[in-house]
């Protein structure tokens, strides 16, 4: 340990909400400083790993809401106390939670807010703190695995608990030493570890923050050594390092993607159920909640998994799913000149590795006309799900990394099969959860073929989950509806599966499906307007929403005809 520049009768024995904040913005200091190292010591899924940039990521998002929270309630010419900033800590994390260790320490995070008063962390808040971040992390986990940053977590709980000491410095000082005694034994822990000859990635990450407490009670944080790294990565077997806490250590060796999404609008009794659903359906299972109630609660929901579709699928039934991110574990980020085999047998044959960029092309799954077209001046590739053999259409494109956008227009039971399909082939594929075209359009407008595989379909999976979507259909005979009674030939307004309204006239029913979804907010209504519109009729539906919503941008668009009327989207 290095010399305190505090001396005992100084060291302070609790934070407020100043020194919580400026607890936390150190972290992100430290945490960026040692970025690089962590990364270096998360030798799965691929060398150039990218735990410390998760945990990172999600102590800057803690930060940010933190910071705002004081600024509003100053504003109101108030102060913040210590559990409010913790509070806000805690609910920044999980809604900016990225990877298994960024969710871990979103509940750490979330756990000081629970154990603080309103005016101070102090020694017994820290010890509860910990306590109960082992509490709620042990609940979240599908199977926590020993040698990770679990392990780390549970140690330095365990050190702080046997502290005696009224000082939140040295209860502080005891957790974190307990932690990075236990990060050393992490490589005597897991096979994969022992076999790099390093400690868990994730246990170093937490053990900066517990190091970083330390630092801003006493103006110095303790002395570690350097953690080894492995010297050539790209030898180290693939085994699972970022301190997976689900399953066994060998759980999820063959899973693919990494699934990341929030839920809402829903409450702990179905978070467990989406947790053991997920269970079934892959490794790495991590469900955690920031602690609110309502619908202000969120939950971080976290899966390795093959099966995209389903993981996302089964949590539809139980809140409103959000913020979907998808990436594919098995795409060579930084290997250099690395590129995917390619996808079927066209022109370039298989890659050399010589660091030519791989092609990547998107298909959309759309009816061909006018649809059809906008898709294909966006650059995408286009496939008719009324043709025979759909899977096989896409099992044709020639292609290195493909991206399949549904737009809704197939089953469950057909995106299983083509996913099972593409499986079965070389080459480097994502579904995208595209429900509808004008959520294909959004996935597509932000297409990057620049950037990885992994981090474009996220991009697009994000587009499309933020784009809010309606369209609307004839009525083929009379029926009683969630809004009313309608007859043959009327027009019915439908967001999701339901009937959200009933109109006579296609203007007015496309102006009212635009109100509806405009009423949760919204930057940009895009119409798809089929044969029943013409030049006029188009011109009429575009005018009125932008009269009715002057600070919304208004786009429309023919579609041709078909069974679907129109459709709106909003971003």
């Amino acid at each position: 340990m290095t010399q305190e520049t505090t001396s005992v009768g100084e060291r302070p024995s609790s934070l407020d909400a100043h020194g919580l904040l400026g607890w936390a913005r150190r972290c992100v200091e430290q945490l960026a400083t040692h970025r690089e190292e962590i990364n270096a010591l998360n030798v799965f899924p691929v060398p150039d790993s990218d735990t410390g940039t998760n945990l990172l990521y999600t102590m800057r998002a803690a930060v940010d809401r933190a910071e705002g929270e004081e600024a509003w309630i100053s504003e109101g010419g108030g102060s913040a106390g210590a559990r409010e900033i913790a509070v806000a800590l805690g609910h920044g994390a999980v809604h900016g939670a990225r990877g298994n260790s960024g969710v871990i320490l979103s509940q750490v995070l979330r756990a000081v807010g629970e154990a603080a008063t309103f005016t101070v962390v102090d020694a017994s808040t820290y010890r509860r703190a910990l306590r109960t971040a082992v509490t709620l992390v042990d609940h979240a986990l599908s199977d926590p695995v020993e040698g990770t940053i679990v392990t780390v977590l549970r140690e330095a709980a365990a050190g702080a608990g046997r502290s005696s000491a009224t000082s939140l410095v040295e209860v502080a000082r005891a957790a974190a030493d307990a932690g990075a005694q236990a990060l050393d034994r992490t490589t005597s822990q897991l096979p994969a570890l022992t076999r790099a000859g390093v400690v868990d990635a994730g246990g170093r990450g937490l053990l900066v923050l517990l190091d970083t407490m330390v630092e801003v009670l006493v103006g110095r944080a303790p002395e570690r050594p350097e953690y080894a790294i492995p010297d050539d990565p790209l030898a180290v077997s693939s085994e699972r390092c970022d301190g997976d806490p689900g399953g066994s250590v060998d759980a999820g060796a063959d899973t693919r993607y990494e699934v990341m999404y929030s839920l809402t609008h829903s409450d702990d009794a179905r978070a467990d159920e989406l947790r053991s659903a997920l269970r079934t359906l892959g490794d790495s299972v991590v469900v955690v909640g920031d602690g609110g109630t309502g619908d202000n609660a969120r939950w971080a929901v976290h899966v390795h998994t093959d099966d995209i579709g389903t993981a996302i699928e089964v949590a539809l039934p139980l809140g409103r799913v959000t913020e979907i991110r998808v990436t594919d574990m098995l795409d060579p980020v930084g290997a250099p000149g690395a590129g995917g085999p390619r996808h079927g047998n066209g022109p370039g044959g298989e890659q050399s590795g010589t660091g030519a960029q791989p092609e990547r092309s998107v298909v959309a799954i759309v009816r061909g006309g006018p649809l059809a077209d906008l898709f294909s001046e966006a650059g995408a590739r286009t496939v008719d799900p009324g043709e025979d053999g759909v899977i096989d259409a896409v099992l044709a494109l020639c292609t290195d990394e493909l991206l399949v956008l549904p737009n809704g227009e197939l089953s469950r039971a057909q995106i299983g099969a083509l996913d099972a399909a593409l499986r079965d082939v070389e080459g480097h594929a994502l579904i995208l959860p595209t429900g509808s075209v004008v959520q294909g359009l959004s996935a597509l407008a932000v297409h990057d073929a620049s950037t990885t595989l992994s981090l474009d379909g996220f991009g697009m999976a994000d587009a499309a989950a933020a784009t809010r979507h309606a369209h609307l259909v004839r009525a083929e005979h009379d029926a009683l509806t969630l809004v009313g009674r309608c007859v043959a030939g009327d027009l019915l307004g439908m967001v999701g599966h339901d009937v959200a309204l009933i109109e006579t006239d296609p203007v007015d029913a496309v102006c009212a499906l635009a109100d509806r979804l405009l009423s949760s907010g919204g930057e940009l209504v895009t119409l798809l307007l089929g044969a029943e519109y013409d030049e006029a009729a188009t011109e009429t539906t575009v005018n009125r929403i932008r009269s009715a919503h002057p600070d919304v941008e208004v786009a429309g668009y023919a579609a041709g005809p078909g069974r679907v009327l129109a459709h709106v989207g909003v971003e």
